[in-house]
């Protein structure tokens, strides 16, 4: 997701020289799982490797480690900053890694189609309509995640702020047929309120 407080083009070098330099777009880093809907990590920053590597580190120390025999899988769009990020975090043999491919004809999709990357993920389980439809979650209840607003945070950090709280929404609050994320990934065994979230020490 892309947010844009000035247009990159016209940001200075100088200010670009600076590695946390807030002008500019700014993009969010998603993961979602896709079995159970759980909200594992975002990430907030320039559209760089860097950022693009804090987010798969986050991903690895929330997830169990995968090994030959049990596989994490991954699935993203063609963004070449994934590829090392992942194989920089996680052993090879140890990643199934999937791309939908976006046909594009004057900047509108026109048609995708799925790509193996790592690993032999089945084509037809390669799809990141989980991701796409959390972000649809998040421009409709979040004035400023909308591609063209006024309403939208200027600075990454309070981008993060919300982000925090509706993750935590998310998981353990917002219940669906009787059960949240959390409570799927067994992670909890009852559907919290913002009470019980305020009264954890």
């Amino acid at each position: 997701m892309e947010f844009c407080k000035k247009k990159e083009k016209n940001v200075s070098e100088e200010i670009k020289d600076f590695p946390d330099y807030e002008t500019g777009n700014t993009y969010v880093y998603l993961d979602i799982k896709r079995e159970t809907n759980l909200f594992v990590a975002f990430s907030v920053g320039k559209w760089t490797q860097t950022t693009c590597d804090e987010f798969y580190e986050l991903i690895a120390k929330r997830t169990q480690q995968p090994s030959y025999n049990r596989k994490i899988r991954f699935c993203t769009d063609c963004n070449k900053q994934n590829l090392p990020a992942i194989t920089k975090k996680f052993h090879q043999d140890s990643v199934q890694y999937g791309q939908v491919v976006k046909e594009k004809e004057r900047q509108m999709v026109i048609g995708t189609h799925p790509r193996q990357v790592l690993g032999a993920m089945p084509f037809s389980e390669i799809s990141i309509a989980h991701v796409d439809g959390l972000c649809s979650k998040l421009r409709a209840r979040t004035g400023f995640f909308v591609r063209k607003t006024r309403n939208f945070a200027k600075r990454r950090k309070l981008i993060s702020n919300v982000l925090h709280v509706w993750q935590l929404n998310h998981n353990v609050i917002e219940a669906k047929n009787g059960e949240t994320p959390a409570m799927r990934e067994r992670l909890t065994t009852k559907i919290w309120g913002w009470d019980d979230v305020f009264a954890v020490r």
